[in-house]
């Protein structure tokens, strides 16, 4: 198997340290030093505000205050970690805190991910906040019908992971709406199957559903929503690689991040294919280059910066998941 050369990973290392942030290093360090939980979640909680919520994590934006977009990305942490934090740790208790706070059963699910003060710094468009309807759906098949995973079903995988945080009755509420969704509209043997989700092709819903069936409780609905997900496991996928030099795609790669995977069996040559053509995209400085602009303003290009050294770190991680790094 092809690897990243030692070489190149210490590129990779020093571009992360010099323009990287407390979180990435700290991460860095957890994975390639010394897997201390402890340590990293102590630099993790200093991103956390008084009401639960992380800021300064996420950087498609320059607003530092607590969101979910941001508390997202702790979440991503959290169940990345090799050792699971305890239920009691101040840090996951007031996460949760923060995140049932925030969920509205009349609607069966999250809201706006993100805050209007996103609106008054510099932003990437596609982020910026557009207001919210929370308007009650007061049939419950209408909720599960419409329900949008993308961006908030890591919210679910998170209460399912520390269940024993949550009411019985709410932990339900909100673990069926995800579970049914997915039961009904993505399962080709089922009468509401909605082929239209295939057809448009957004990658997101399917993504973000890979953080929330490995976390479910019962086991035997997470095998059955894992073979479901697994019947049209590429139609997500960008399988013309060359168009990820200059374009925003998903590559298989991007799609299933993870050996243990629920997707990985079903796709594995595309994923280890792809993932040798994303490691030759890596630029002399050391980083992965999106291969795309946020745009020719000073502020969007700072942002792009410290995305571009999240992105290098994660496909550090990724690469190092598939044992794909070089002693």
């Amino acid at each position: 198997m092809v690897k990243l050369s030692h070489e190149n990973f210490i590129k990779a290392r020093d571009y992360i340290f010099a323009n990287g942030d407390d979180i990435n290093r700290a991460w860095f360090k957890y994975l390639f030093e010394n897997n201390d939980t402890n340590e990293f979640l102590n630099v993790l909680q200093k991103y956390q505000h008084e009401n639960g919520g992380f800021g300064g994590i996420y950087y498609e934006f320059d607003y530092q205050g607590p969101c979910l977009k941001a508390t997202e990305i702790a979440v991503k942490y959290i169940l990345n970690l090799k050792e699971k934090p305890p239920a009691n740790h101040p840090l996951i208790q007031n996460m949760m805190k923060y995140i049932l706070g925030l969920y509205i059963p009349e609607i069966g699910n999250w809201g706006e991910v993100v805050v209007p003060e996103v609106n008054d710094g510099v932003h990437c468009y596609w982020v910026r906040y557009r207001g919210e309807d929370t308007s009650p759906i007061e049939n419950e098949d209408e909720r599960i019908k419409k329900y949008k995973a993308n961006e908030k079903v890591c919210f679910a995988a998170f209460v399912s992971y520390y269940s024993e945080l949550v009411p019985k009755e709410l932990y339900s509420d909100i673990i069926k709406y995800p579970t049914e969704h997915i039961l009904r509209y993505w399962d080709k043997n089922s009468p509401d199957y909605n082929k239209e989700i295939f057809d448009k092709g957004e990658p997101y819903d399917f993504e973000y559903f890979q953080w929330f069936v490995p976390c479910l409780k019962d086991k035997d609905t997470a095998d059955k929503l894992t073979s479901i997900l697994r019947q049209n496991p590429t139609a997500f996928m960008e399988l013309d690689f060359a168009r990820s030099d200059n374009d925003y795609v998903h590559l298989p790669c991007d799609v299933v991040k993870h050996p243990k995977s629920i997707i990985y069996p079903a796709v594995k040559d595309l994923v280890l294919n792809s993932l040798k053509y994303r490691m030759g995209q890596q630029s002399d400085d050391g980083r992965w280059p999106l291969g795309w602009s946020f745009g020719d303003d000073e502020g969007l290009q700072k942002l792009q910066t410290k995305y571009e050294t999240y992105l290098t770190l994660a496909m550090l991680e990724k690469l190092d998941r598939f044992d794909m790094i070089g002693i």
